[in-house]
């Protein structure tokens, strides 16, 4: 959280991040294309073998009808890739027929599929291989043997899919797809026909296949590894940072799979000066488990991290609700009134502001008058008491704190903390109500922030153990189920001990379910025994509301 260096100061001022003048990208759509004759001879006979392979499994013995199970999956992949290379899916269409010399196919689709169980491959940019996904040694992976060719679903981030998809990621989707062509038999005198199916992998277990039900292959982690590339997420953190303003417009939540009903949606939020990059062990031993892949659907929130807590908080709790209004309008979902939220320090306080009740303890605690009497633009006052009095978001019903420091660290306030904090540029709204508060009501903050100045409004200040906020946070019981997860460094008295960043009598909370203390530092959500502990808790999750334990294959 705050281990930072005088060269990490320079690093910091960098020219490059100067030059930055907006958040994530948006991607541009592959150019339409059409297909040549040449290109489609050369996939009519790669449909030739696959459709032979396909009428291989139907009989002989069980050696030979795995060989022809082999040769139709081998065909089947390169005939998407091939295709996928001349043409985006996006402008595929229904119907297109492949004939060459000797043979003629024709491949349908249904362009109106339901997205819960089969995805059309019109809504599809890119097609991409597991295979051409390297993880890491350590990564965990989960596949499933079975018919059909697994798939990454790449959905370009662009304008268009933006309104379309207000909850798509900054990098674009990545969806969890298996093809699967069936063969129809041969006809006189017209192409034989393919009906081509990009099956959900994670609603669809099984599939029938000539009238038998058969097992349906998948590959559960090649798009969580592309949803969480460090490559595309990791210069956030450093942007949000410094620039926040220049990455407002992508701070909200956003999901990794289709939206499911009654999938839980267990929501990740990251830390100071971090991004959703370091959940990806997390989602993997989710997307590994059977009964959590079926149970739960990751989403994670993005957010600058030079931002107060109180107005980050803010930020998170208008797009816990924006997310509810737009996929759950009549907020019936089952799957959406169980929420769970795990959140990594900083990550961890705007988690626990969204459970509770705040009343007047976080205003009292940081001003000294009322609303109605400070001098301050009534955008300002709107500003201000939405930020500091709120209500709980309902569909919160658990919460698991990854050192998260609750009552501060000192380390917030060390000098090179405030150096950081000198080279941040804030947004000028931002700017402009502290500016406010600070020439014209010195009589109404509390001291602290009266003598802090811009300080107390950044995120590096609201960190601090000494901070106001603080007494306010604390008089508010936590509602909901929570648990705890504390990194140790030492081997002395735990009380004594911290994190190298948190103390644990600020990472402690007597009120914790559980408390899984781990002999990590600070930054130790990706240790297998912290991932670990975060799938216990979300068993107990649905042990505890008597939720459906449904597992999959």
């Amino acid at each position: 959280m705050f281990a930072l260096t005088t060269r990490v100061l320079a690093v910091v001022a960098c020219g490059s991040l100067m030059s930055c003048t907006s958040g994530l990208r948006v991607q541009e759509s592959r150019t339409e294309t059409v297909l040549t004759e040449r290109e489609k001879q050369h996939m009519a006979a790669v449909l030739d073998e696959m459709a032979a392979g396909w009428d291989g499994m139907q009989h002989g013995k069980s050696a030979e009808r795995r060989k022809a199970q082999d040769q139709y999956h081998k065909s089947l992949s390169t005939f998407l890739r091939e295709w996928d290379q001349h043409q985006s899916p996006r402008y595929w269409q229904s119907g297109t027929v492949f004939a060459s010399q000797k043979k003629s196919f024709k491949i349908d689709f249904d362009p109106l599929a339901n997205q819960q169980r089969e995805v059309p491959p019109t809504q599809i940019d890119q097609f991409i291989l597991p295979s051409r996904v390297k993880p890491h040694l350590a990564d965990t992976q989960a596949q499933r043997t079975g018919i059909g060719v697994p798939l990454v679903g790449h959905i370009r981030r662009t304008s268009s899919a933006r309104k379309e998809q207000p909850f798509l990621p900054p990098n674009g989707g990545n969806l969890t797809l298996t093809a699967v062509i069936e063969v129809a038999d041969s006809v006189s005198g017209e192409p034989r026909r393919c009906l081509l199916h990009l099956h959900n992998a994670l609603n669809v277990d099984t599939v029938k296949v000539m009238n038998d039900e058969r097992q349906l292959a998948a590959d559960f982690t090649a798009s969580k590894h592309l949803a969480l590339a460090k490559k595309s997420l990791n210069y956030f953190s450093w942007l949000g940072m410094l620039y926040p303003e220049r990455t407002l417009g992508d701070c909200q939540l956003y999901r990794m799979d289709v939206y499911d009903p009654n999938r839980i949606p267990v929501v990740f939020v990251h830390g100071l000066m971090s991004d959703p990059h370091i959940w990806l062990n997390v989602v993997n031993a989710i997307s590994a488990d059977p009964e959590l892949r079926a149970a739960y659907q990751p989403w994670y929130f993005l957010y600058p991290t030079a931002m107060g807590v109180p107005q980050t908080s803010a930020k998170l709790r208008e797009s816990l609700q924006h997310a509810r209004d737009y996929f759950d309008p009549d907020h019936n979902d089952s799957g959406m009134n169980q929420m769970v939220l795990v959140g990594h320090s900083m990550g961890g306080l705007l988690s626990r502001m969204q459970t509770i009740d705040s009343g007047d303890k976080l205003w009292d605690a940081m001003f000294r008058k009322p609303p109605g009497e400070l001098n301050v633009s009534e955008s300002v006052r709107e500003r201000l008491v939405s930020t500091l009095k709120f209500n709980a978001q309902p569909e919160v019903k658990r919460v698991v704190f990854i050192t998260t420091p609750h009552r501060g660290s000192n380390i917030a306030g060390k000098n090179i903390i405030r150096r950081l904090a000198s080279v941040i540029r804030l947004p000028l709204d931002t700017l402009l109500m502290t500016k406010q508060l600070l020439t014209g009501n010195t009589d109404a903050l509390s001291p602290k922030i009266r003598d802090w100045g811009f300080f107390a409004f950044l995120s590096l200040g609201t960190l601090s153990n000494q901070h106001p906020y603080y007494q306010g946070l604390n008089a508010v019981p936590i509602p909901v189920k929570h648990h705890s997860i504390i990194g140790q460094l030492g081997q002395s008295n735990l009380l004594n001990d911290s994190d190298g960043v948190v103390p644990y009598w600020s990472s402690h909370l007597n009120s914790a379910s559980s408390e899984k203390i781990v002999p990590h530092w600070h930054g130790c959500v990706e240790q297998s025994d912290v991932v670990q502990e975060v799938v216990r808790v979300l068993r107990e999750h649905l042990r505890e509301k008597g939720l459906p334990r449904k597992k999959r294959s």
